[in-house]
């Protein structure tokens, strides 16, 4: 009987598991930036400074409370679901944390948040709204 428990233990703990991941909410498109704006200085910026710079050019709306990117794009963050950023920086990326297919390429979950994540020309960073 002990073995029997210790299976049924073993199977439900991997089903359980199986509902802790991630799913993307299919409703909410994923907010894609190339940082590829010619007029903005990337030198020494982060995600967040180049979010504001779209957002004052009104490409963008988002709100930050705490340090956590909240709202984007009039969609917030709820009690289970929120934005989770991916780009294409390997440097300051870890696939580890999680990946996010876009158009074909896979995108690995930031390592920092947009206040801390340096901006580079040319790299994609894409917001992926998810429930968990």
């Amino acid at each position: 009987m002990k073995k029997f428990l210790a299976l049924v233990t073993s199977i439900l703990a991997v089903i359980a598991c199986c509902f802790i991941v991630a799913c993307t909410d299919e409703t909410t498109q994923p907010v894609v930036i190339t940082a590829t704006d010619s007029s903005f200085e990337y030198e020494g910026k982060t995600l967040k400074d180049y979010m504001d710079y779209l957002q004052d050019d009104g490409q963008l709306s988002f709100t930050v409370i705490g340090g956590m990117v909240t709202t984007i794009n009039g969609k917030s963050n709820t009690a289970n679901s929120y934005w989770m950023l991916y780009t294409n920086d390997k440097e300051n990326s870890d696939e580890s944390w999680g990946t996010f297919e876009y158009e074909g390429e896979i995108y690995a979950s930031a390592s920092l948040g947009a206040e801390s994540l340096p901006v580079k020309q040319g790299n994609i960073y894409i917001w992926v709204y998810q429930t968990f």
